[in-house]
């Protein structure tokens, strides 16, 4: 995003103080309360899947299970029985969680549960990203801002999930 001339304002002499620097955020782990879980089982003959997950995303776990079985979405259907104290950590990352407890539910028509202890779910399901923030302001003595050039780095590995979609 650019507006307005930010070089041009650095090299003149409209402001009292330039200051430049660089802010780190480290990674985080959401440490939800209650650690991933899936149970899917068949109905209709094995016709549908129906599930029961502790997701912020019931939609996404829908339209996971649904394409991995080569199912319409309308055979698939996800209940959460409550949402709350993942802080963002069971939005997106966890719904291969409930593709992978759906095969085997859904071809040999049972119901399967998989529920990760704490240290497999801290070791699989991710974290936020660490950022990185390199900044230069130019500002008067009574700290109106005049220019200001910020590059942002999020180290999001091979994805970056919905923390860089929304930041």
């Amino acid at each position: 995003m650019e507006k307005g001339d930010v070089d041009l304002c650095f090299q003149s002499g409209c402001s009292d103080k330039i200051i430049e620097g660089e802010v780190r955020v480290g990674g985080q782990e959401h440490f939800y309360l209650e650690t991933h879980s899936n149970l899917v089982w068949t109905t209709d003959s094995g016709n549908e899947v129906h599930m029961i997950s502790s997701t912020q995303s019931p939609q996404k776990y829908q339209n996971y299970v649904a394409h991995v079985l080569g199912l319409p979405m309308l055979k698939v259907a996800c209940k959460t029985k409550r949402i709350g104290g993942a802080f963002g950590g069971k939005e997106t990352r966890s719904a291969w969680f409930a593709a992978v407890a759906s095969v085997p539910s859904y071809l040999l028509n049972q119901p399967v549960k998989l529920t990760l202890d704490r240290d497999v779910d801290m070791l699989i399901s991710g974290q936020r990203h660490s950022f990185l923030g390199k900044y230069k302001v130019r500002f008067t003595n009574d700290g109106n801002v005049q220019a200001l050039d910020l590059e942002i780095y999020n180290n999001a590995g091979n994805s970056g999930g919905p923390v860089f979609w929304y930041s």
